[in-house]
């Protein structure tokens, strides 16, 4: 197979980047934008050892999956990539997904729940866009370069005017300086974070932005209140322009939910990596008591405050890595331990801890599917699988989240 060599293939299934598949002469080629079924056109841009890279030039036979992405933008930005599947094959691909991991990871046929969804567009609570003199978009993907955009159909309706409005701004006043912005938003109140700007045009700015809760040029606040509050089932959280916070609202409150279902009044829980305490407040108050585990200290000092907005106080939030502080953990009879690691999972120490002290259930909230299979490895021979259900957290995107619940044998 040669470099730039165009032929038509026929693609057999995704990958776990939705990426088409097909297989000529015995080679792999990967494909983005093709869907299974189809007969495709291609140009082969990249030759590795095992596989080659194909760039789509035409569909010849169309899946009837296959959907017309409302965005102007799709296929150039890096916002989304799975927008030319319809609703149902992106969710049929999201529980497929967790599936074929654990099945290439685990050696097992996993029984997964159909992928829950609430939302398609505009659900995005929170946004980070590059700025370069006029235009104010995303990265393609795998570059420096910008592509600009007017809106995000991902974005609340309250971040594209926001996206508007800065727009119009650094277009008027040319020698802004501003590079990257962040937008959040939660209901009605909108926090805007630029990294720097031209101290000349810094009241221009804030009166521009007129539609801001609060603003702030790198730390420091310039504008408003110094934070905005997300609601969250019936709790409230104070969200500053560091806490990390679940960008689909909507889907993560049935997600906690669905994870906490089975938490009483009675129960001792452990949070681990718990951020700025959504999960661990969220089993507060359904649980006797609450020990959390977070290494960014000023996320830990977020979470108390979280915790007085909330009038409880059977959290306890313990500052450090789980790896050096959850040997501490070994007395407690344990009813339910929540992890909720980074992309990265968990560490095999941290694994292999919890193997002492056996808590009777472990929910495991996972964003990415390999870690996730991977960890479960560790802990298989104590705790067996008893539901996994995949939620549609980024819809329009090839990410799942995905909650599986394991109980001691």
């Amino acid at each position: 197979m040669k470099l730039g060599k165009e032929l038509i293939v026929k693609v057999v299934r995704l990958n776990n980047e939705a990426e088409g598949v097909a297989i000529k002469d015995g080679l792999v080629i990967f494909i983005k934008g093709a869907l299974p079924e189809e007969d495709v056109k291609i140009k082969i841009i990249e030759m590795k050892k095992n596989y080659a890279i194909g760039e789509l030039i035409e569909v010849i036979s169309i899946n009837n999956k296959r959907t017309i992405p409302l965005c102007p933008f799709y296929g150039k930005c890096g916002g989304c990539d799975i927008m030319h599947m319809n609703k149902e094959l992106q969710l049929e691909f999201k529980k497929q997904k967790v599936i074929d991991v654990f099945k290439k990871i685990c050696k097992l046929e996993l029984n997964v729940n159909d992928t829950l969804s609430y939302n398609n567009n505009n659900y995005r609570n929170k946004v980070v866009l590059r700025i370069e003199g006029n235009s104010i978009g995303y990265y393609e993907p795998k570059s420096n370069k910008l592509v600009g955009i007017n809106e995000c159909l991902l974005c609340d309706p309250l971040i594209n005017e926001a996206i508007s409005k800065i727009k119009d701004f650094i277009g008027y006043y040319t020698s802004h300086r501003i590079n990257e912005v962040m937008i959040r938003v939660a209901k009605d109140e909108l926090m805007i974070c630029i990294d720097t700007i031209n101290k000349r045009w810094i009241d221009k700015f804030i009166k521009r932005l007129d539609i801001a809760s609060c603003i702030y040029v790198g730390n420091d606040l310039v504008y408003g209140m110094d934070s905005i509050n997300q609601k969250l089932n019936d709790l409230v959280f104070d969200i500053s322009p560091k806490s990390f916070f679940q960008v689909n609202p909507v889907t993560a409150e049935k997600l906690f939910e669905f994870a906490l279902k089975n938490i009483n009044e009675q129960n001792i829980c452990v949070d681990l990596y718990s951020g700025t305490g959504t999960i661990a407040i969220s089993l507060a108050k359904k649980s006797r008591r609450v020990i959390a585990i977070e290494s960014n200290k000023s996320a830990v000092e977020d979470a108390k405050s979280n915790m007085v907005l909330n009038n409880l106080d059977n959290v306890e939030f313990m500052h450090g890595r789980v790896e050096d502080l959850i040997d501490e953990l070994k007395d407690l009879n344990i009813d339910t331990l929540v992890l909720d690691p980074p992309r990265s999972g968990s560490d095999k120490r941290s694994l292999r801890a919890l193997l002492k002290f056996k808590p009777k259930n472990i929910i495991y909230i996972s964003c990415n599917p390999v870690t996730l299979a991977r960890d479960y490895n560790v802990i298989r021979n104590l705790y067996e699988i008893t539901e996994v259900q995949p939620f549609d957290m980024f819809p329009n995107t090839h990410h799942v989240e995905t909650v599986m619940v394991l109980e001691r044998r």
